[in-house]
Formats: structure tokens, sequence, C-alpha cells
């Protein structure tokens, strides 16, 4: 009777231990995951459970990002450091922004009416992209070509492209694909809408408000 009391007594305390350090297992095996998976290190843009920025530390517990916004494309520090635990590597997708290395692949959504002339405001989205992407597109197209032979993948092109969606009624949406440095994709995409801003006149019938540009982030790396 009294070995069995003992015996229970101890599997009690075991349970309690488990319980009380359930979340530290956890982001123990997070870390253990991370490590076996290189998921990500210093350096790395990451998105974890809705928060987004740059990785400046990890540990066996947490991962230490510097938090990037306002928007989802956005390369502009908020100033604010956030603590990940290393479980939510666990329970929630991870997107790696910079798994292409040195160059990614972005896209900018440039919402019209159906009464906007859609075929200049193509011409001028791409004499644009192709005036911005100019200076590095060559070497975009090498490090693109490099990911073949690291990955065995399909290198995907660098040419700016263009593509048009019927989103309603009312409304298209110009999608341009481009390649971009990593570090400079918010830089580069406010460059090519202002440029296209001042090229082209929206034309709108009596009545009807202006649409605003809005900009729309391609994942540059699959969750893992």
């Amino acid at each position: 009777s009294e070995i069995r009391n003992v015996a229970l007594s101890l599997v009690a305390i075991a349970v309690a231990i488990v319980i009380a350090t359930k979340e530290l297992i956890l982001c123990f095996s997070g870390a253990i995951f991370r490590a076996g998976t290189n998921a990500y290190g210093v350096g790395d843009c990451v998105e974890i459970s809705g928060l987004r920025g740059d990785v400046i530390d990890q540990n066996l517990f947490g991962t230490t990002i510097l938090e990037l916004g306002p928007t989802q494309g956005s390369r502009q520090y908020t100033g604010r450091a956030v603590i990940l635990p290393n479980s939510l590597l666990l329970s929630h997708p991870l997107v790696t922004e910079t798994y292409m290395g040195d160059y990614v692949v972005h896209f900018i959504t440039i919402p019209m009416s159906v009464h906007d002339d859609w075929q200049k405001a193509e011409e001028i989205l791409m004499k644009v992209a192709e005036a911005e992407c100019e200076p590095f597109i060559e070497e975009a197209r090498k490090h693109m070509a490099s990911l073949e032979k690291k990955h065995w993948i399909d290198p995907p092109s660098v040419n700016p492209r263009v593509s048009i969606f019927c989103h309603d009624a009312q409304t298209l949406r110009l999608v341009l694909r481009i390649p971009t440095p990593a570090r400079r994709k918010g830089r580069l995409e406010q460059s090519i809408i202002r440029r296209f801003l001042r090229e082209f006149v929206y034309v709108r019938p009596a009545g009807e408000p202006p649409l605003q540009p809005v900009t729309a982030v391609h994942p540059t790396a699959e969750p893992r």
C-alpha cells in the first residue's frame, strides 16, 4: 500500500512538472525544429502568426524580430522589438520572405476603373518598371539562375510583367510582377507607383471617387 501511494505521488509530481513546463518544452522542441530545418537565421525577414520583421536574435526559447510595418509589404521599422516563443513554429505557418536570398519577386497591384485607359496604363507601368529595374536586372537574372542549381527548381523570370484581372464589373486590377533586391522592396515599390501616377492621368465619370493604388505582396517562400 505504501509503495502504491509513493508511486501515485511520483506520477502526480511528474504530471505537475510536465504541465508546469509545457511551454518551455514546446519552445525547446521549436528550437530543434528550427535548427533541423534551417528555417531561418539572423538577418532573415520572417512572418509568424501575423507578426513580421527582421530576425535580430534567436535562442533555445524564442526569436527576437524588429517589427516591420505599417503595411504588409512595407520595409519600414516600427521601432518595436517582438519576442516570439519558438513554440509558435509548431502551431503556425512560417513565411520566410528572404528565402530566395539577395533578390526576390515582388507584386504591385494598381486598381483601375473600367472607364480608364488600361492599355495606356499598362504601357506606362511596364516602361516605369523596366527603367527602375534596369540597374540590377542582370545581377538578379544571375542570382535566380543560381537558385536552379541550389534548389533544383525552375528559376523565375526576372523580366517585369503586367497581368490584368477583372475584380468586378467596375474595377480592373493591373498586377505588376518585378524582381527586386530583398532589402529594397518598399523603396522600389514607392518609386514605381509615384512615377506611374505622374505619367498616367485617371479619367473618372462625374461623381465617381478616385481609386487609390494599393500593393500586394507575393510570398517569396512557401510556409515551412
